[in-house]
């Protein structure tokens, strides 16, 4: 019997053992699972990114690309499949259905490929302003795309639409002439003075003049021209927005054509042929030719708006050229339309508004007696200005104030001092017509303030491109996000860091400005998409920029300055504000082709993790189920699996530590040294990065482990105590613990409450991350919940994103460097510490604040506190 019993016995343990060593590998796999989930989800996103710009350039970006893009979404749809695979490997096959959606959307891409290939180089002929991003100014130019970003801020400026670059390249290649106009050119050689300018650009004039449009082009432009004019019967302007004007130092003012108040479609299409004719004028050629530049340039955007039928028009110069260091702007203008302002062929009005008093003008009125207006057939006609108006000023203070505020909004969203173009119509409403960079000297301070301002934050990485004014709003929780109705005026969103829920609150606002994060996380993907500036990786932002206070945020020169209250305190309300466009601008202005692949890839849909729309069913891209799987992953390794623990018990080694902490580690890779023997583990001998800042926290001097704090009643938590150990995992009970040199996942039962804590802190920053879940408690709901709120007020205090829903807390914090990840990681060592038994000293609802604030004071014992009550 004794034999029997013997051999009963060690089959027993050989089975435990069998049985903890398949636990330990079902860990060990989970786990390394897990890390390589994160790294197909970071490629996952880099490719997404890499793809987002290369369609954002459109036709041409797509086709300098080549196999190259190719080859990237062949790469991504591998990459999702195995982030795909890994989930259900991580989750025991808890999200199968995600194999038949990522089918369904490879043979979607799939397809979109074909259709892009057959289509990429039929590029959109219009895009209008409200649709024109940042990332589209290469094709659209300079002057286009200042107008757009204005117009996007809500400065009045007229509704209208860009023919892009490429479409001129388009129509001559489809001509013919693209290589007639090379050879041609070529033969001037490079002398600016070569006697045969004028022979040569008549005859490349004459070429273009007599080529058909492409018919898609000659439909495209009477489309937008019927949409542009409207019912009311507007009339439109064509003006140059040549991509060789936003060279530095090479403005070639003056030197393209302008067409006005063109009354038909037809119209239209004869001015698209006469500005791309006049691209190779005498005057552009022999300008290009004296600056070295190629005399053959086919980068011809095109600019079409409704007329302004003005009743005075003029420039302002933000900096006054004559005299830039004395603070003043310089204003000229005539009645009627702008044009003999600007070509200097009449005598005008002249005002110097001061740059910082507005109010404050110089006139200088001179007699007006010819003036040039819209002929209800099409073009021009001038006329003599009555008599009893020629010595009339043609503005009112009040007028050349706002026109002053408008040129200071200009200056902040374009980054420079402005020569801006400006009409006044017959209701007495400004209008901004064009606005470029003013070229004034170097050494001007006026110049430097103008463009600068004073300095607020500098640093960081251009995540979405583009500049804006807006007033900060600081977002340290979910909570903290702006209603959609409820924001009067722009705001540049302020986070410590990149919070994807925020995705959904980005149409309409300013920009968004992150301590931590990078250009290829979800937030950022979004912000693109947008067309909102964002600055990534500031490092402090949310510790400079101050809660309402208006700036400039300029994402191309990752910096954040201080707008000119002056210009902007009365712009909150304004009532001429325009919409930020729809999510799928970008869309709108690709070709058939990309327009399927963006969709299919790009965009994100799935940015409220806690919403009710955040299921596999609501995956529509590529980047959906890559965030939806990546969600899914850290939820399933934060749930450690007390079955599979259990499983494991024998193996697993038992923290020895000085404190009422019980604790159970297993070593997934490099979390504990090698040569450790036995069952036990001391805290030195763990050398997971991420444990060792945690426990640093839990020994902080002065936290009360072994005692409860001094204000706790201690009769709710002893009756609670003894229905306890009827509990799934009673009071005293082992806790569990994943560790690796970098990686811990705890799950915990601390006296009456629950912890999880999954963490990454390693070297690489997009992977470093802390997740955290607390619940639970010894008392009633009310003083649960009242010590929930402490401990999310605590978290966000330390740069956590943390949200409370009754006794739940959960919280985390993405995108930081190791050091920023250690040093939180030690916080909620102490705040472990510091939370235990503390529901049942939450008497009253001003007690969560009163407690955060001890905690932030390193009151962790609660002394101060105490004697603040006695001495009530």
């Amino acid at each position: 019997m004794t034999g029997l019993l013997r051999r009963l016995a060690t089959a027993l343990r050989n089975r435990r053992r069998a049985r903890a060593e398949w636990a330990m590998r079902e860990l060990k796999v989970r786990y390394h699972t897990f890390r390589i989930l994160l790294d197909n989800n970071e490629r996952a996103l880099e490719l997404i990114n890499v793809l987002e710009a290369v369609l954002a350039a459109g036709p041409e970006g797509v086709e300098a690309e080549g196999p190259a893009m190719v080859d990237q979404v062949e790469e991504l749809l591998a990459v999702t499949y195995e982030l795909t695979d890994g989930l259900n490997r991580l989750s025991g096959g808890g999200h199968g259905a995600l194999y038949g959606l990522h089918s369904r959307l490879s043979q979607t891409v799939g397809q979109a490929m074909a259709e892009m290939k057959a289509t990429a180089a039929d590029g959109p002929s219009c895009v209008f302003l409200d649709h024109l991003t940042p990332a589209m100014a290469a094709q659209a130019g300079g002057k286009a795309a200042n107008l757009a970003a204005l117009r996007r801020a809500g400065l009045p400026v007229p509704d209208g639409f860009c023919v892009p670059a490429f479409v001129c390249r388009r129509f001559l290649d489809r001509a013919g002439l693209t290589r007639k106009i090379r050879r041609i050119l070529n033969d001037l050689g490079d002398d600016a003075d070569n006697g045969r300018i004028d022979e040569v650009s008549t005859a490349v004039a004459e070429m273009v003049l007599a080529a058909p449009l492409p018919g898609e082009l000659a439909r495209d432009l009477g489309e937008a021209f019927d949409r542009l004019a409207g019912h009311d019967g507007a009339t439109v302007s064509a003006r140059s927005s040549a991509l060789v004007e936003d060279r530095p130092g090479a403005s070639f003012a003056g030197q393209f054509t302008s067409k006005l108040n063109l009354t038909t479609a037809g119209a239209l299409l004869d001015a698209y042929k006469a500005i791309v004719a006049a691209n190779f004028g005498p005057r552009p050629l022999a300008y290009r030719l004296h600056l070295g530049l190629p005399p053959a340039d086919f980068g011809m955007a095109v600019l079409v708006q409704r007329m302004v039928p003005a009743r005075a028009a003029g420039v302002l110069f933000t900096v006054d050229p004559a005299r830039p260091g004395d603070g003043r702007m310089l204003v000229s203008a005539v009645p009627g339309l702008g044009t003999l302002a600007v070509g200097g062929e009449a005598p005008a009005d002249v005002y110097h508004p001061s740059r910082d008093d507005t109010a404050d003008v110089e006139p200088n009125v001179a007699r007006k007696t010819v003036r040039q207006i819209m002929d209800p057939d099409g073009g021009l006609v001038l006329e003599d200005v009555p008599e009893a108006e020629r010595d009339l000023p043609v503005l009112d203070p009040g007028q050349v104030a706002e026109l002053a505020r408008l040129g200071l909004r200009s200056e902040s969203l374009l980054g420079g001092p402005q020569d801006l173009e400006w009409g006044l119509d017959a209701e007495g409403g400004l209008h901004v017509l064009q606005s470029r960079p003013l070229h004034v000297a170097a050494r001007s301070a006026g110049a430097t303030a103008s463009r600068r301002g004073s300095m607020l934050l500098e640093g960081g990485v251009c995540a979405s491109p583009g500049r804006s004014v807006g007033r900060v709003h600081v977002v340290r929780g979910r909570e903290d996000l702006p209603g959609r109705d409820d924001v009067d005026a722009p705001l540049v969103l302020v986070m410590h860091q990149s919070l994807v829920d925020a995705a959904r609150r980005l149409p309409g606002q300013a920009g968004v400005v992150v301590d931590l994060g990078n250009p290829a996380d979800h937030l950022s993907s979004v912000a693109r998409e947008l067309g909102v500036p964002m600055l990534t990786g500031t490092g402090r932002a949310t510790e400079v920029l101050e809660h309402g206070r208006w700036v400039v945020l300029d994402a191309d020169r990752v910096e954040v300055l201080e707008a000119p209250q002056e210009a902007w305190e009365d712009a909150a309300s304004r009532p001429g504000r325009a919409a930020r466009p729809p999510a799928d601008i970008a869309v709108q202005a690709l070709p058939p082709g990309l327009q399927r692949l963006h969709e299919f890839v790009v965009p994100l849909h799935l940015t409220d993790a806690y919403g009710p729309t955040f299921s596999m069913a609501e995956c529509s891209s590529l980047h959906d189920l890559v965030r939806f799987i990546h969600e899914k992953a850290v939820l399933t390794m934060f749930d450690a699996g007390d079955e599979i623990m259990d499983e494991a018990g024998v193996l697993l080694r038992r923290l020895v530590v000085d404190l009422p902490l019980h604790f159970l580690l297993i070593d997934v890779g490099g979390g504990i040294v090698p040569d450790s023997t036995g069952r036990d583990v001391r805290p030195v001998e763990v050398i997971s990065a991420p444990f060792q800042a945690l426990f640093q926290g839990l020994t902080t001097p002065g936290l009360r482990w072994k005692a409860p704090p001094a204000l706790t009643s201690p009769g709710g938590l002893f009756s609670r105590s003894l229905l306890d150990a009827r509990g799934a995992r009673p009071v005293g009970s082992f806790n569990y613990g994943l560790v690796s040199r970098d990686y811990m996942n705890l799950n915990a039962r601390l006296d009456f409450h629950f912890v999880l804590i999954d963490a990454v802190c390693g070297p690489n920053t997009r992977e470093n991350a802390i997740r955290f879940r607390f619940k639970g408690g010894g008392t009633s709901q009310v003083q649960r919940e009242r010590r929930a709120r402490c401990v999310a007020l605590i978290l966000r205090a330390h740069d956590f994103m943390a949200d409370q829903r009754g006794d739940l807390v959960t919280a985390s914090l993405t995108g930081a460097g190791q050091d920023d990840v250690a040093e939180r990681l030690a916080v909620l060592g102490r705040l472990l510490g510091f939370s235990r038994l503390l529901d049942a000293a939450m008497t009253d609802d001003d007690m969560p604040e009163r407690m955060a604030q001890a905690f932030q004071d390193g009151d962790y014992g609660l002394e101060e506190l105490l004697a603040e009550n006695a001495a009530d």
